[in-house]
């Protein structure tokens, strides 16, 4: 995921620091991918969703990742 041009690093820490939401960021070891999508600078940010992630946390992240593009 990414939020307009704004470095993956820093989503992540915003994540982890105002909603306590864990996720990587980086190219995920896939430099070509992100070459072909012209985010080879910025990254991407990556949830690792799972069998036991509820829908309440789906959600949290989505209003997270809302009030973080809205402020930026």
């Amino acid at each position: 995921i990414n939020i307009g041009d704004m470095d993956s690093g820093e989503i992540t820490f915003l994540l982890d620091s105002e909603y306590d939401i864990a996720t990587r960021s980086g190219i995920h070891c896939a430099p070509l991918a992100h070459k072909t999508l012209g985010t080879l600078e910025q990254g991407a940010v990556r949830f690792s969703m799972g069998y036991f992630n509820t829908k309440e946390e789906i959600d949290s992240a989505i209003e997270a990742l809302k009030e973080i593009s809205n402020n930026n």
